[in-house]
């Protein structure tokens, strides 16, 4: 293959949004390429639901799902918008044959040769990536997002149209080292490429002056914590800590950003024990308050149930911010040293777990030395990795028409 045949190749994306981490991707991918056109499955019922103020729906809608904020300028956006209700059998068993339906309906309406096509998130996005390599004829590739218990269930589901996704890949990336070797039964060509975190987006700013423009009193013991609040992200835990850690550490107030159901259970829980005065949940969080809360935080807070990676410890670590996690398949992959931050094996060991926090309050962090770890893991790194691997199969593709009778 010519050097830069990369260059002026023409990546197809299939995700299931265009925001955080998979954009934050693309993004740095567009510098290795010649254009990429990234198809975000929404849903459209949700888009519906939010409009009326259903807090729950707000994540699945089109307008969160898709960030429209400095797309490089050879990056193309379509919306794609699905119908289907969030537990039924028609998402499980058909909706992967409809999302095929509209993606292709819309490549077919494109001026473009497409070169490679590139997957994020197992069912629906990998069968519709596994469909168009077929329609196409060009390589495919795969990163299984999937925290342990998804995972799990993809495993094990007997489901032809996954093991299609799995099995029809050029590569399979895992984002998990350990678990990466679960997917060698579907393909010979599983690798592990980590999730990596957005450089731009989270800069190391000076704690106090993050402070100062958050209103946060400076000498506050600050815990800070992101995540969609639902049961899986398990700050229930983080809040039920809260009585204990208050008594070690009076001043310490818990600021958790993110939207979700759980948010008037979580606020009712902190009311009913008494330490209602010493958490906030913020809701949604803008990129530049974003950074400043994870510069200000002395720990940040991670008690999620399951995760395949946990790229927002990553975030807050780049901030210089040490990280108290649980135990949950990805947090082990982000917290690879006790220099960096601290896992808890149970979170729901709640005096345990407020004993972690504030030994980690109290501790005396290399700040510098954390920061450098979070440095291994920026996508500019990340992205060499998997322009490499689209390199090595744009080569196969066409070592093999070359070499067809």
């Amino acid at each position: 293959m010519p050097p830069d045949r990369l260059a002026t190749a023409d990546l197809l994306v299939v995700a299931h949004e265009y925001n955080r981490f998979v954009k934050a991707q693309v993004d740095v991918l567009a510098d290795h390429v010649g254009s990429v056109h990234v198809f975000v499955r929404y849903n459209r019922f949700a888009d519906i639901a939010a409009s009326l103020s259903v807090e729950a729906a707000e994540p699945y809608s089109g307008a969160v799902k898709v960030d429209r904020s400095d797309v490089p300028a050879n990056v193309t956006v379509h919306e794609t918008p699905l119908c289907y209700l969030p537990l039924d059998v028609h998402r499980e068993r058909l909706l992967g044959r409809q999302h095929a339906r509209k993606v292709s309906g819309i490549v077919a309406d494109l001026d473009v040769e497409f070169d490679l096509v590139h997957a994020h998130m197992t069912w629906t996005a990998g069968y519709v990536g596994a469909r168009l390599k077929r329609d196409l004829g060009v390589p495919y590739l795969l990163t299984v997002h999937a925290n342990p218990e998804w995972y799990e269930d993809l495993l094990t589901a007997d489901h032809d149209r996954i093991e299609t996704a799995w099995e029809a890949a050029d590569r399979l990336i895992r984002v998990n080292r350990e678990d990466r070797t679960r997917l060698d039964p579907y393909n010979d060509d599983v690798v592990y490429v980590p999730n990596g975190y957005d450089s731009a987006a989270f800069r190391r700013v000076p704690r106090d002056a993050a402070r100062e423009r958050l209103g946060v009193d400076p000498e506050t013991s600050l815990v800070f914590g992101l995540g969609t609040l639902i049961p899986r992200k398990g700050y229930d835990h983080l809040v039920r800590a809260l009585p204990k850690l208050v008594e070690a550490v009076p001043d310490v107030q818990v600021v958790v950003g993110g939207h979700g159901g759980m948010r008037e259970d979580l606020e009712s829980l902190a009311a009913d024990l008494g330490v209602a005065d010493h958490v906030t949940f913020l809701g949604y969080v803008e990129e530049e308050a974003l950074n400043d809360w994870m510069n200000a935080a002395d720990v940040f807070a991670h008690p999620s149930r399951s995760e395949s990676f946990g790229v927002v410890q990553l975030e807050a670590m780049a901030c210089r911010t040490p990280v108290v996690a649980a135990r949950n398949g990805g947090s082990e992959e982000v917290v690879a040293d006790e220099e960096y931050g601290v896992l808890v094996d149970d979170p729901s060991d709640h005096d345990r777990f407020a004993d972690t926090l504030a030994t980690a309050l109290a501790a005396d962090w290399d700040r510098a030395a954390i920061a450098a770890y979070a440095d291994r893991f920026t996508w500019e790194t990340v992205c060499e990795d998997i322009a490499d691997l689209y390199r090595d199969v744009l080569d196969e593709t066409e070592r093999q028409v070359t070499s067809a009778p």
